[in-house]
């Protein structure tokens, strides 16, 4: 019988009933459910009184120190009473699980449950826009660790277009590389242009607006994964990108961004500079998306396809042109 390789490999949920039950005072666990296999596995677990989310990272996703870089930032923002599924202490204080998968080592961390849901009206974005302000400003005097990734230009930009050219799928397209190279200079020139006045401080990373959830008149963040220090500017952009991707441009005037960047500088005002570069930061956004998915091909199947990068540029292009962003092939 062969014995080969594993990518990735789902936990069992029976078994992490058993190892939870051991390692944390939260109760008996009575229910332990996968429920998604996305940049990280998630698990709903239930007790006899409260709800948990389990999340397991992938191996080479996030090191040790990434993992607690993310536990710092969540116990830091709850001490100051920003709403945040936070990290749950085990019995010894720690905070990490060291898993001894089949494909290597992989770390867990078990956090409070977020009441509530995904809600896309016009007030739940103005009340989102409101608590990023004050997450921002919370975040201000986090310190953290000195080995966390920085959300720079090497993270937006560099690496993911060495992942789309190593994942060879746009080999056939030589003219579509040839654009997102050119491009990319260019949008990395836009940024470096005004990079010194534009606010550097700790970001979420991913406030598309599936991270929160709300519940009544409150909201509650979660999943900071992809968080470290950055541009503030690039942040905030992330919540307009998902609002307009996939649009065509008479739909670019969209009244959740404007509501959600009304309430956020009621609280915190962004400079002119960071307000121009916001469209750029859509634009490398998606670039950084398309990088993801393609390194991620191994673990969640051969979908990128033509009709995916078709549907992709086709936005990249059309946002760029709106905003007088031109590549030069």
């Amino acid at each position: 019988m062969l014995k080969l390789p594993v990518n990735h490999s789902v936990i069992s949920s029976n078994a992490l009933m058993v190892t939870i039950n051991d390692l944390y005072e939260v109760g008996d666990v009575t229910e332990c459910r996968f429920l998604s296999n996305g940049l990280n596995d998630t698990y709903m677990l239930k007790t006899r009184t409260s709800k948990y989310v389990l999340r397991i990272y992938k191996e080479h996703w996030r090191k040790k120190n990434d993992v607690d870089f993310e536990v710092e930032l969540l116990n830091h923002l709850n001490d100051k009473e920003i709403p945040v599924s936070a990290p749950v202490p085990r019995k010894d204080g720690g905070y990490v699980i060291e898993l001894d998968a089949p494909e290597g080592e992989r770390y867990a961390v078990l956090f409070t449950y977020a009441e509530g849901g995904y809600s896309d009206t016009k007030a739940s974005s103005e009340l989102y826009g409101e608590q990023v302000a004050k997450m921002h400003l919370a975040m201000n005097d986090f310190i953290g660790g000195p080995d966390r990734f920085k959300i720079d230009l090497e993270h937006l930009l560099k690496e993911p277009l060495h992942n789309i050219r190593q994942s060879k799928l746009l080999a056939h397209r030589p003219e579509d590389i040839d654009y997102l190279e050119s491009l990319s200079q260019v949008l990395s020139s836009r940024i470096a242009e005004i990079s010194s006045e534009l606010e550097w401080g700790m970001c979420h990373g991913d406030l598309h607006g599936g991270n929160v959830h709300f519940h009544e008149n409150t909201l509650t963040h979660f999943d900071f994964d992809c968080g470290g220090f950055g541009w503030r500017a690039y942040d905030v952009s992330v919540f307009l990108w998902v609002r307009v991707r996939g649009k065509e441009k008479e739909q670019y005037d969209n009244e959740h961004w404007v509501g959600f960047l009304d309430a956020y500088q009621k609280v915190k005002v962004l400079s002119e500079y960071d307000l121009k570069a916001i469209p750029v930061f859509v634009a490398i956004r998606e670039i950084w998306l398309m990088g993801l998915h393609t390194s991620f091909g191994h673990v969640w199947g051969a979908w990128q396809d033509d009709h995916y990068f078709n549907t992709n540029l086709k936005f990249l292009r059309n946002w760029c042109e709106h905003h007088a962003i031109r590549a030069t092939a």
